[in-house]
């Protein structure tokens, strides 16, 4: 607990004196990587790290499978949008079939939408696209402002 507080005591004192003393390693989970495999939109659980020179973005397979440099960065995009919860009505659809009162709770669950939160980071010849979770999500993008110096543009629904 006191290493915690003087640790907060030296970030404190390097952002109010303009410059960190030391450069930390910042990691955060609850990420998924959006990928395309065999021609499907996959997500892959993933951890986003950002370290003196370089976000990382690691799955379980891959230690790293993107790697940006802050000044390759060209843009940054952030949207709250919604997106289909399809497999969650599909699922209550066939539970359907073994007991028929299900089927009213399925049919507007398959259509409903929820909004989740999306990043995306571009440079000149790469790019990627997360998902983030609502805990996390300002952190993430407050980091990644601060260590690019790009602002993220909002898109779509940003509500």
């Amino acid at each position: 607990m006191r290493c915690r507080k003087i640790l907060t005591s030296i970030l404190i004192l390097g952002f109010l004196t303009g410059s960190a003393p030391i450069a930390f390693a910042e990691t955060f989970d609850k990420v998924e990587l959006i990928v395309l495999e065999n021609g499907k939109q996959a997500e892959k659980s993933a951890t986003i790290g950002f370290d003196g020179s370089a976000v990382r973005i690691r799955t379980k397979r891959d230690s790293d499978a993107k790697t940006f440099g802050y000044s390759d960065i060209r843009s940054i995009e952030y949207s709250y949008s919604k997106a289909p919860r399809w497999k969650t009505g599909l699922g209550l659809g066939a539970a359907s079939i073994i007991f028929p009162p299900l089927l009213l709770i399925a049919i507007p669950i398959g259509f409903t939408k929820h909004r989740r939160h999306w990043l995306m980071i571009r440079t000149e010849k790469d790019f990627a696209m997360l998902k983030l979770s609502k805990k996390n999500r300002k952190l993430i993008i407050a980091t990644l402002e601060t260590r690019t110096g790009i602002r993220a543009e909002g898109a779509g629904e940003n509500k």
